[in-house]
């Protein structure tokens, strides 16, 4: 059996403290019943805050197991409702409600920013990192991952990755333990430069030795004078670093 949960969450767990807790409250004069299985990490994607675990079972289960259904992402709407589920401030097994509030956010946490991202006002607190963001059907449509906020609490907007990314990652993880994605070897200067020189595209700061932008030539910024400037990308229009991540996530090396 697999859990999906974020990058983040297992980043610095060392591979013999890695548990995954099950609990089953049953029916309302039941105890809770608590299970604490080994798990193991099958592979990750820093990039989107991805992780799978693979848990160990033996012998007859004290908690039962039911896979929640997956949904779909692309077809969201602002303003549809959806329920959060995780353990804010280790409150374990919370839900809270809200909507999408937002869509196709773009959550840079990292050296390749997160395209798509669901933008939620339901409560996202440390703890719910992980957990799964569900329709109103009780579909899976994102998993919670992080909250933007300017005061450096809690208090802030929340945001998940898209089921529909999930899903392709995911499936290359259990295939071949990472997540192959296409890669130009190139660093943009910020965008706020071009914006203040008035050049329409993304101006090339530096290039990485040996990569597929050396070998084809692109230039980068020499001594402050301006080389290569990105324009298009599969003849689309780019603007912004975004943009080519964007296109990039699109297509398989």
């Amino acid at each position: 059996m697999h859990v999906v949960t974020n990058y983040h969450v297992v980043r610095e767990i060392g591979p013999q403290d890695l548990q995954v807790v099950f609990l089953d409250g049953g029916k309302d004069d039941d105890l809770p019943k608590r299970e604490v299985l080994k798990g193991e990490v099958v592979g990750t994607d820093p990039f989107t805050d991805t992780a799978v675990i693979r848990v160990f079972s033996s012998g007859k289960r004290l908690v039962p197991m039911h896979p929640l259904p997956l949904g779909e992402s692309a077809a969201l709407e602002v303003g549809q409702s959806v329920y959060a589920i995780g353990n804010p401030f280790g409150l374990d097994h919370s839900m809270s409600k809200g909507i999408i509030s937002g869509k196709s956010r773009t959550l840079d946490i990292g050296e390749r920013p997160i395209q798509g991202c669901i933008q939620t006002d339901a409560s996202i607190n440390p703890g719910n990192s992980g957990g799964p963001l569900l329709d109103a059907a009780g579909r899976v449509i994102g998993v919670n991952t992080a909250i933007l906020t300017a005061s450096g609490t809690s208090a802030g907007v929340g945001l998940a990755i898209p089921v529909d990314t999930v899903k392709r990652n995911v499936e290359l993880i259990l295939k071949q333990g990472f997540v192959s994605r296409g890669f130009l070897g190139i660093t943009f200067a910020p965008d706020g430069i071009s914006d203040a020189l008035q050049i329409p595209g993304i101006i090339v700061f530096s290039v990485v030795s040996n990569s597929p932008a050396e070998k084809a030539g692109v230039r980068p910024m020499l001594n402050g004078t301006i080389g290569d400037v990105i324009t298009t990308l599969d003849e689309k229009p780019v603007r912004a670093g975004a943009d080519i991540f964007k296109l990039l996530d699109k297509r398989a090396p």
